[in-house]
């Protein structure tokens, strides 16, 4: 009997948590290549500098030099893929 429920507790388990990561990967997220193409689109954009994902707060931080010399970096939510200000 003990073997049984053992068994029964490991599956209700693994059930649970199957059913967890189906809600979680239900969840719309801007992929990386696209939050680059967002800051390639930009109309003063020359060269890409670097990236980095900030994961407390769920945005790429792109940054770029642009025509004038300058370099500028922007914020893109990975939630919605819009630019945060």
């Amino acid at each position: 009997m003990k073997k049984f429920s053992y068994i029964a507790l490991t599956l209700a388990i693994l059930f649970i948590n199957s059913n967890v990561y189906a809600a979680e990967a239900r969840v719309s997220s801007t992929p990386f290549s696209q939050a680059l193409q967002t800051a390639k689109s930009k109309t003063n954009f020359v060269a890409l500098k670097s990236v980095k994902y900030d994961v407390k707060e769920k945005v790429y931080n792109i940054t770029y030099l642009v025509k004038d010399g300058s370099v500028k970096t922007i914020k893109i939510s990975q939630v919605n893929g819009n630019e945060v200000k």
